[in-house]
């Protein structure tokens, strides 16, 4: 094996490495959300991360956070989130570009299940992934006593 093949793998394992950094932030987001865990949440966001969600965007750890915080708070239910099939791609060296489905269901006034899709820019550092950007579309919410038909 040459030079040239031993800097090619160590760019490949590189890049496995990044995918499941990020692969593995996915799903410390959904156990933060699940448990309400702040703190947790805030560790998994940039500094200068950029959340849009919906008509809203927000700019800054702290505003991120604050989103979730109303949105935990304003919800008294139990959440459960599930991400799947995601699909990962290297934009940069240190970056990683997650597209995800996300469902979730929700226990309390109402029992709402949802589905929708996660768009993540994520930096990874020291074998550290963190989100800089999240998009959050959200396609479906309904209450399943009433169903989500002609939505």
């Amino acid at each position: 094996m040459g030079e040239a093949d031993v800097e090619a793998l160590a760019e490949r394992v590189a890049r496995l490495e990044a995918a499941e950094a990020a692969r593995e932030l996915t799903a410390a987001y959904a156990l933060a959300l699940d448990t309400k865990d702040l703190d947790a949440l805030a560790a998994l966001f940039t500094e200068d991360a950029v959340l849009h969600a919906g008509p809203r965007t927000l700019r800054g750890r702290e505003a991120v956070v604050g989103f979730f915080r109303d949105a935990l708070l304003a919800d008294p239910g139990t959440k459960k989130h599930l991400i799947m099939n995601h699909r990962v791609t290297h934009p940069a060296p240190g970056e990683v570009r997650v597209e995800s489905y996300f469902m979730y269901t929700s226990t309390g006034p109402e029992s709402v299940l949802g589905w929708g899709g996660y768009s993540d820019l994520v930096r990874v550092a020291g074998g550290s992934a963190r989100f800089a950007e999240k998009r959050i579309v959200v396609d479906v919410a309904a209450d399943v006593r009433t169903g989500w038909a002609g939505r």
